[in-house]
Protein backbone atom coordinates (compact mmCIF):
# COMPACT_ATOMS: atom_id res chain seq x y z
CA UNK A 1 0.00 0.00 0.00
CA UNK A 2 1.47 3.33 -1.01
CA UNK A 3 0.86 6.45 1.02
CA UNK A 4 1.48 9.24 -1.45
CA UNK A 5 2.43 8.26 -5.00
CA UNK A 6 -0.26 6.06 -6.61
CA UNK A 7 1.39 5.77 -10.04
CA UNK A 8 2.43 2.16 -10.43
CA UNK A 9 4.88 2.80 -13.27
CA UNK A 10 8.60 2.60 -13.71
CA UNK A 11 10.33 5.34 -11.73
CA UNK A 12 13.64 3.57 -11.38
CA UNK A 13 15.74 6.33 -12.89
CA UNK A 14 14.76 8.93 -10.32
CA UNK A 15 15.96 6.95 -7.29
CA UNK A 16 19.47 6.72 -5.90
CA UNK A 17 18.66 5.13 -2.55
CA UNK A 18 16.26 2.33 -1.59
CA UNK A 19 15.71 2.79 2.14
CA UNK A 20 14.10 0.21 4.41
CA UNK A 21 12.66 0.07 7.88
CA UNK A 22 13.45 -3.27 9.56
CA UNK A 23 10.72 -4.55 11.89
CA UNK A 24 7.48 -5.32 10.06
CA UNK A 25 9.06 -4.67 6.64
CA UNK A 26 12.08 -6.97 6.32
CA UNK A 27 11.76 -8.68 9.70
CA UNK A 28 8.75 -10.61 10.88
CA UNK A 29 7.48 -9.41 14.26
CA UNK A 30 5.27 -11.35 16.59
CA UNK A 31 1.94 -9.65 17.28
CA UNK A 32 2.75 -6.97 19.89
CA UNK A 33 -0.82 -6.93 21.19
CA UNK A 34 -0.59 -10.59 22.15
CA UNK A 35 3.10 -10.40 23.08
CA UNK A 36 2.63 -7.59 25.58
CA UNK A 37 -0.91 -8.54 26.63
CA UNK A 38 -2.52 -5.27 25.54
CA UNK A 39 -6.12 -4.29 24.85
CA UNK A 40 -5.66 -1.73 22.07
CA UNK A 41 -5.63 -1.73 18.28
CA UNK A 42 -2.36 -2.38 16.46
CA UNK A 43 -2.36 1.07 14.84
CA UNK A 44 -2.72 2.69 18.27
CA UNK A 45 0.12 0.57 19.63
CA UNK A 46 2.43 1.67 16.81
CA UNK A 47 1.66 5.33 17.40
CA UNK A 48 2.07 5.03 21.17
CA UNK A 49 5.34 3.16 20.79
CA UNK A 50 6.83 5.78 18.48
CA UNK A 51 5.80 8.61 20.81
CA UNK A 52 6.71 6.98 24.12
CA UNK A 53 9.39 9.00 25.99
CA UNK A 54 10.88 5.77 27.37
CA UNK A 55 11.05 4.10 23.96
CA UNK A 56 12.55 7.19 22.32
CA UNK A 57 15.25 7.51 24.97
CA UNK A 58 16.04 3.79 24.94
CA UNK A 59 16.19 3.38 21.17
CA UNK A 60 18.31 6.51 20.79
CA UNK A 61 20.92 4.98 23.08
CA UNK A 62 20.15 7.04 26.17
CA UNK A 63 18.91 4.30 28.47
CA UNK A 64 20.00 0.77 29.30
CA UNK A 65 17.86 -2.35 28.94
CA UNK A 66 16.90 -2.72 32.62
CA UNK A 67 16.09 0.96 33.09
CA UNK A 68 13.95 0.90 29.96
CA UNK A 69 11.98 -2.09 31.23
CA UNK A 70 11.26 -0.42 34.57
CA UNK A 71 10.27 2.85 32.92
CA UNK A 72 8.00 1.38 30.25
CA UNK A 73 6.17 -0.80 32.80
CA UNK A 74 5.41 2.31 34.83
CA UNK A 75 4.69 4.55 31.83
CA UNK A 76 2.24 2.10 30.24
CA UNK A 77 0.84 0.85 33.57
CA UNK A 78 1.49 -2.75 32.53
CA UNK A 79 0.10 -5.49 34.81
CA UNK A 80 3.46 -7.24 35.23
CA UNK A 81 6.98 -6.41 36.42
CA UNK A 82 10.08 -5.40 34.46
CA UNK A 83 11.48 -8.94 34.36
CA UNK A 84 8.31 -10.16 32.65
CA UNK A 85 8.41 -7.21 30.25
CA UNK A 86 11.99 -8.08 29.26
CA UNK A 87 10.93 -11.67 28.56
CA UNK A 88 8.08 -10.47 26.35
CA UNK A 89 10.17 -7.77 24.69
CA UNK A 90 12.88 -10.27 23.79
CA UNK A 91 10.22 -12.49 22.18
CA UNK A 92 8.81 -9.71 20.00
CA UNK A 93 11.19 -9.99 16.98
CA UNK A 94 10.84 -13.25 15.08
CA UNK A 95 12.97 -13.71 11.93
CA UNK A 96 13.44 -12.26 8.48
CA UNK A 97 10.60 -12.86 6.04
CA UNK A 98 11.36 -15.77 3.72
CA UNK A 99 11.88 -13.53 0.68
CA UNK A 100 13.73 -10.67 2.37
CA UNK A 101 17.23 -11.63 1.25
CA UNK A 102 15.99 -12.63 -2.22
CA UNK A 103 14.42 -9.19 -2.71
CA UNK A 104 17.49 -7.36 -1.42
CA UNK A 105 19.74 -9.37 -3.75
CA UNK A 106 17.50 -8.51 -6.72
CA UNK A 107 18.04 -4.75 -6.33
CA UNK A 108 20.65 -3.71 -8.93
CA UNK A 109 23.96 -2.36 -7.57
CA UNK A 110 23.35 1.06 -9.14
CA UNK A 111 20.95 1.71 -6.24
CA UNK A 112 22.23 2.30 -2.73
CA UNK A 113 20.53 -0.04 -0.27
CA UNK A 114 20.14 1.35 3.24
CA UNK A 115 18.42 0.52 6.50
CA UNK A 116 16.77 3.12 8.75
CA UNK A 117 15.57 1.48 11.93
CA UNK A 118 14.48 2.49 15.42
CA UNK A 119 16.17 -0.37 17.22
CA UNK A 120 18.20 -1.35 20.26
CA UNK A 121 21.51 -3.26 20.31
CA UNK A 122 20.08 -6.38 21.97
CA UNK A 123 17.62 -6.95 19.12
CA UNK A 124 19.91 -5.84 16.29
CA UNK A 125 22.93 -7.95 17.28
CA UNK A 126 21.10 -11.27 17.05
CA UNK A 127 22.52 -13.76 14.58
CA UNK A 128 19.13 -14.06 12.90
CA UNK A 129 19.02 -10.29 12.34
CA UNK A 130 22.42 -8.57 12.00
CA UNK A 131 24.09 -11.87 11.21
CA UNK A 132 21.85 -12.50 8.20
CA UNK A 133 21.75 -8.90 6.96
CA UNK A 134 25.50 -8.25 7.05
CA UNK A 135 26.69 -7.24 3.59
CA UNK A 136 23.27 -6.42 2.17
CA UNK A 137 23.34 -2.67 2.89
CA UNK A 138 25.62 0.18 1.92
CA UNK A 139 24.72 1.88 5.18
CA UNK A 140 22.72 1.03 8.30
CA UNK A 141 21.23 3.96 10.18
CA UNK A 142 20.42 2.43 13.57
CA UNK A 143 18.78 4.71 16.10
CA UNK A 144 20.79 3.51 19.08
CA UNK A 145 23.99 4.43 17.17
CA UNK A 146 22.86 7.68 15.52
CA UNK A 147 20.75 8.97 18.42
CA UNK A 148 18.05 9.87 15.86
CA UNK A 149 14.53 8.47 15.92
CA UNK A 150 11.80 8.20 13.30
CA UNK A 151 9.46 9.99 12.71
CA UNK A 152 11.75 12.97 13.46
CA UNK A 153 12.93 14.66 10.28
CA UNK A 154 16.53 14.62 11.56
CA UNK A 155 16.59 10.85 10.98
CA UNK A 156 15.68 11.28 7.31
CA UNK A 157 18.01 14.24 6.94
CA UNK A 158 20.96 12.11 8.05
CA UNK A 159 20.23 9.60 5.28
CA UNK A 160 20.01 12.27 2.58
CA UNK A 161 23.21 13.99 3.71
CA UNK A 162 25.09 10.69 4.00
CA UNK A 163 24.29 9.78 0.39
CA UNK A 164 24.63 13.36 -0.89
CA UNK A 165 21.27 13.17 -2.62
CA UNK A 166 17.97 15.03 -2.59
CA UNK A 167 14.98 13.68 -0.59
CA UNK A 168 13.06 12.81 -3.76
CA UNK A 169 15.87 10.47 -4.81
CA UNK A 170 15.06 8.18 -1.88
CA UNK A 171 12.40 5.45 -1.99
CA UNK A 172 11.50 4.56 1.61
CA UNK A 173 9.52 1.63 3.03
CA UNK A 174 8.06 1.56 6.54
CA UNK A 175 5.19 -0.27 8.24
CA UNK A 176 4.15 2.72 10.38
CA UNK A 177 1.80 5.28 8.85
CA UNK A 178 3.21 7.92 11.20
CA UNK A 179 6.72 7.33 9.87
CA UNK A 180 5.54 7.22 6.26
CA UNK A 181 3.67 10.50 6.64
CA UNK A 182 6.69 12.15 8.26
CA UNK A 183 9.02 10.86 5.53
CA UNK A 184 6.67 12.09 2.80
CA UNK A 185 6.45 15.49 4.50
CA UNK A 186 10.25 15.64 4.50
CA UNK A 187 10.27 14.86 0.78
CA UNK A 188 11.06 11.16 0.49
CA UNK A 189 9.00 8.88 -1.74
CA UNK A 190 7.43 7.01 1.16
CA UNK A 191 5.53 3.74 0.89
CA UNK A 192 3.55 1.98 3.59
CA UNK A 193 4.74 -1.64 3.43
CA UNK A 194 3.36 -4.34 5.69
CA UNK A 195 5.86 -7.10 5.09
CA UNK A 196 8.22 -8.01 2.27
CA UNK A 197 5.41 -8.80 -0.19
CA UNK A 198 4.40 -5.12 -0.25
CA UNK A 199 8.03 -4.13 -0.79
CA UNK A 200 8.43 -6.62 -3.63
CA UNK A 201 5.23 -5.46 -5.33
CA UNK A 202 6.29 -1.81 -5.27
CA UNK A 203 9.80 -2.54 -6.55
CA UNK A 204 8.42 -4.73 -9.34
CA UNK A 205 5.88 -2.10 -10.36
CA UNK A 206 8.69 0.42 -10.65
CA UNK A 207 10.79 -2.12 -12.55
CA UNK A 208 13.60 -1.83 -10.06
CA UNK A 209 14.08 -5.52 -9.29
CA UNK A 210 16.31 -7.55 -11.58
CA UNK A 211 14.49 -10.44 -13.23
CA UNK A 212 15.60 -13.93 -12.14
Amino acid sequence: MEYEDTRLVSQAEQYKVILFDLGGVLLRLNDPIATFGLDIELSEFKDRWLQSPSVRKYESGGMNHDEFARNIVAEAALPYDSDEFIRRFDAWPDRLFDETLIVLQAIPPKFHRALLSNINPLHWRRDEIEGQLTGYFDHTFLSYETGLIKPDHDAFDLVVKSFDCSPDEVLFFDDSLMNVEAAAEYGLHAVLAIGIDDVKETLENRRILRKP
